[in-house]
């Protein structure tokens, strides 16, 4: 039992750190699109 509760644990913090990734890295760029917006729209 106890393995089978530390296999999900172990899923969930690869799920979650995957997840922290892709948050970070689509905030750097949505950051990166709106500031080229302010460099050549404005």
């Amino acid at each position: 039992m106890s393995n089978k509760i530390d296999k999900e644990t172990e899923e969930h913090k690869i799920f979650y750190e995957n997840f922290l990734k892709y948050t970070t890295y689509s905030t750097v760029i949505i950051i990166a699109i709106v500031a080229l917006m302010a460099i050549f729209l404005v």
